[in-house]
């Protein structure tokens, strides 16, 4: 009986020793993966929450609009709803026409309500990124909200901070656009200026796609979201196709389609939710927080203003599963009653 009692003893401190060993090896594996800000992306954000606004058009004559509340209240309504979400989204992607005419009083009404209604990301809001759209004004919205856009918010990524290697810079985005990159939570975000001044319309130039392809490389393997004001589809909306993007889709679809870790091409511009798909990626369009457009399919359609609820793209990205993509009503509905 001794025999074996020391037999089972010994059994039970080589188990504990093997154990602490594999404890010890796992806790210095992860602080050394810890120390890595890749890492810690992935590590601490393992579902990351992507809210999407679009097309609040700021200072819209609505009084021909039953039951608008305004452009201002009706973004108001929109964030505060993006606040209430649970969990709340980290980021919020923002996606032009954030203005009805480009005035710079609208810009400062825009920064106003965002900062009045969020907290900032270090409260435990989100990170807020913006792009333009074709009823914004660069040069404005560069002076007033610089900090969301273009070379202010570019190349935020975080390179190791254990006194390793830091990853190469980004490149700057071409001179006078409001294009940008940022990583975020194992994401890389892309944003691109689609705007043309005084045209509806939007386009790519060779300079912006050069250094979409060259900011690509640099995520090479990683994964991407692009985010732009007119859509990279054919809508089957006969008069708001004629003012989408007119130039650059096609080496778009390239560039998305030869990276293969583009996870979504998010924008605005329809007044409608719509889904597509470019290069292999899905593209969605969100309704506006402000108002949509009459669903015209119609080869000769027109435009007509349609009192369909507001509306924000949300976004759920984790790296095992992927994306998963809803949009969520802003005004309230009776319920949930549980089934």
């Amino acid at each position: 009986m001794g025999a074996l009692k020391a037999v089972v003893f010994r059994f039970v401190r080589v188990g504990r020793q093997a154990f602490c060993r594999w404890r010890f090896a796992s806790l210095t594996w992860f602080q050394a993966a810890y120390s890595s800000s890749r890492f810690c992306a992935f590590a601490l954000r393992p579902t990351m929450l992507v809210a999407h606004i679009t097309d609040p058009h700021l200072s819209l004559d609505t009084w021909a609009l039953p039951g608008h509340p305004g452009p201002a209240q009706a973004l108001r309504n929109a964030l505060r709803h993006v606040q209430a979400i649970d969990p709340v989204p980290e980021v919020l992607l923002l996606t032009g026409d954030l203005t009805e005419s480009g005035a710079e009083a609208d810009f400062r009404t825009l920064r106003q309500v965002l900062d009045e209604t969020l907290p900032s990301p270090q409260a435990g809001g989100p990170l807020v990124l913006a792009v333009l759209g074709n009823h914004d004004d660069r040069a404005t919205a560069q002076a007033v909200l610089g900090h969301l856009l273009g070379p202010a918010a570019h190349g935020a990524a975080t390179g190791p901070e254990d006194g390793g290697t830091t990853p190469p810079a980004p490149p700057a985005p071409p001179a006078g656009l409001t294009s940008l990159h940022t990583e975020y939570g194992g994401l890389h975000f892309i944003g691109l200026d689609t705007m043309v001044p005084g045209r509806p319309h939007g386009e790519l130039d060779d300079a912006q796609l050069d250094w979409l392809a060259a900011t690509l490389a640099l995520c090479a393997g990683q994964p991407v979201m692009i985010f732009m004001h007119h859509p990279p589809l054919t809508s089957g909306m006969a008069a708001m196709d004629a003012c989408g993007l007119l130039r650059g889709r096609e080496r778009l679809a390239e560039l998305v389609r030869a990276h293969g870790g583009v996870q979504l091409i998010a924008a605005g511009h329809m007044h409608r939710g719509i889904v597509g798909a470019l290069g292999g990626a899905p593209v969605v369009v969100a309704p506006s927080c402000s108002h949509q457009l009459a669903l015209d399919l119609r080869p000769q359609g027109g435009l007509a203003v349609q009192m369909e609820p507001p509306q924000v793209g949300l976004y759920r990205w984790t790296p095992q599963d992927g994306l998963a993509c809803h949009f969520s009503h802003v005004q309230a509905y009776p319920g949930p009653f549980p089934v």
